[in-house]
């Protein structure tokens, strides 16, 4: 199962909104990397987001999108478990 991976789409069919699943072995133990893609923005906002990460501004928040889990896709997260629960 080594270099294995799994892609999953957001139920809204937009590119923009998609996950990797990439799995690997190191030493025997079981490692699952999660690659989310986030979306662009314009060039102001990332300079403001930017220029505010500098001075150490966090929102209590957090910055968010959203991602929707498609019915058919419940079967890669149970792999992703079984996988992780092989040690």
């Amino acid at each position: 199962m080594e270099n294995e991976k799994d892609i999953i789409i957001c139920q809204c069919n937009s590119s923009e909104h998609q996950i990797l699943f990439l799995y690997s072995e190191d030493d025997g133990y079981p490692m699952v990397f999660v690659h989310i893609h986030l979306n662009k923005q314009p060039l102001m906002k990332r300079i403001k987001n930017g220029i505010k990460y500098i001075f150490g501004y966090q929102s209590r928040y957090g910055m968010f999108d959203e991602f929707i889990v498609n019915p058919e896709d419940i079967g890669k997260f149970k792999k992703i478990v079984e996988y992780l629960n092989k040690v």
